[in-house]
């Protein structure tokens, strides 16, 4: 990479930063100034908030819950990229399995997952294979969308350029297709992350009570609205958390587009 490229993404990155930093300080200055004035009665003050979120984790074994929350994820989020990257592709390339496949992705994903709750406690139960499937239903879809879409935008001209130099139909779709369709792949991928650990969060709250489902529900029952943000303020952090380091594997990936 020439060096004045990676000079102007270095400052680009100080910028997003000192944004970043500066939204973030705007917000806790926001949450306490609304806090003190009692204005809204169930928001606490982030300076009772975050003791309650230390007492929380002194307390009780956060990020063993967080660990076991993630590793739902994890595993939902493995499965659903396998199936949605696998079934993108065989949309994108074939029409007719477009044709036969699409109805079902587009009511699925306009769907809200929860509709399917009843239906996979009542075949999967309340465990751990309810909790994983829920995940993949959360994050398969729009994976399938974003790889379909990847495939279906490369031009035409790229792929007869490809095959007028004489290059088998599987390195077209090996070396031209796939590569030209990676930023769509690869961004979905980082959606269905974020998806992932949402519907993992929210899997351990309304199936069977554990891990960071168990805590808000902890916090809930103690009747603290400190302790009850704490707890939503921790995930958030641990959401946060995954996405941020999601998207800069993202950019590492797509870094070659910049070249």
């Amino acid at each position: 990479m020439p060096g004045g490229t990676k000079t102007l993404i270095h400052d680009i990155d100080r910028r997003k930063l000192w944004r970043w930093t500066l939204s973030i300080g705007l917000f806790f200055v926001l949450w306490e100034i609304v806090g003190r004035s009692g204005a809204i009665l169930s928001i606490v003050p982030p300076t009772e908030v975050i003791p309650a979120l230390f007492t929380l984790m002194a307390e009780e074994d956060l990020l063993r819950a967080a660990l076991g929350t993630l590793t739902i994820a994890a595993l939902g989020f493995l499965i659903g990229a396998v199936v949605g990257v696998s079934v993108g592709v065989l949309m994108g390339v074939s029409r007719r399995w477009a044709d036969v496949l699409d109805p079902i992705v587009s009511g699925s994903f306009a769907v809200p997952i929860s509709m399917f709750i009843p239906v996979i406690a009542v075949y999967l139960g309340l465990g751990f294979k309810a909790k994983v499937v829920m995940v993949v239903l959360f994050n398969v879809f729009i994976i399938i969308v974003n790889t379909e879409t990847g495939i279906r935008e490369v031009p035409a001209s790229i792929k007869e350029m490809a095959r007028a130099f004489g290059t088998p139909s599987r390195d077209v779709y090996r070396r031209v297709i796939l590569p030209w369709a990676s930023p769509y792949i690869i961004t979905g991928l980082r959606i269905g992350v974020g998806r992932s650990v949402g519907g993992a969060i929210l899997a351990d709250l309304l199936l069977r009570s554990q891990n960071l489902g168990l805590v808000i529900r902890n916090a809930q029952g103690s009747f603290q609205l400190a302790e009850l943000l704490a707890a939503v303020f921790f995930i958030t952090i641990v959401a946060a958390g995954t996405m941020a380091i999601a998207r800069v594997i993202e950019w590492r990936l797509m870094r070659w587009t910049t070249l």
